[in-house]
């Protein structure tokens, strides 16, 4: 009879110990929070469009120009010494009332490159959270 109660005081003892382990696995708690973090990336996409416009046509100084290099040419045909000079000016001169005349105006088109954003998440990094001890940890790391 004693080697029963024996056996029944260990048996006691070890569903005590058993279910008191069981108990304080119960109170403690562990707990863990994987958090991850994006971040906006943004991206330039080219794109072309066609602009038109009025573009102004007075063409005063080419016209001055060549009507000063045409005077200059008559002056010195006429006048061997001094002629120049006084063909250039009046020939710069008509040259350029010439051109205004000619004025007006015409639709120019031209390509320009211009650029649209577009936004994108992309994975930045994850956080873990977790208390032990009592004390709060945080801790960055990127995932595999």
């Amino acid at each position: 009879m004693k080697e029963k109660i024996k056996r029944f005081g260990w048996f006691m003892t070890g569903f005590l110990l058993m279910m008191g382990t069981h108990v304080i696995a119960g109170t403690i708690t562990h707990s863990a929070v994987v958090t991850d973090n994006y971040h906006e990336v943004y991206y330039k996409e080219p794109y072309y469009v066609e602009v038109c416009g009025e573009q102004n046509q007075n063409n005063v100084i080419s016209s001055a120009l060549w009507g000063g290099i045409f005077g200059a040419v008559v002056g010195d045909a006429i006048d061997d010494e001094n002629g120049r000079v006084p063909g250039a000016v009046i020939g710069a001169l008509i040259g350029a009332e010439e051109g205004q005349n000619q004025g007006g105006t015409r639709i120019v088109c031209q390509t320009v490159q211009r650029q649209t954003s577009t936004s994108h998440k992309a994975y930045s990094h994850s956080t873990i959270r977790f208390d032990y001890e009592g004390t709060f940890y945080e801790i960055d790391f990127i995932k595999r």
